[in-house]
């Protein structure tokens, strides 16, 4: 099998024990499963980003 290509444009979502989403670069987190809140700072928080919908 090959191995996924770890660059710094990877993203991932994240989820707190609060049950808040983010959205993190991959080389900014040691676990993605286990993310502490000084990592979460480097994040996007979901609720928080400015996405438009619709027209």
């Amino acid at each position: 099998m090959t191995e996924a290509t770890k660059t710094d444009w990877n993203y991932v979502w994240v989820k707190d024990k609060a049950g808040n989403e983010f959205i993190c670069k991959i080389g900014d987190l040691k676990d993605p499963k286990k993310a502490s809140k000084d990592e979460l700072d480097n994040c996007v928080d979901d609720a928080k980003a400015g996405v438009p919908l619709g027209d």
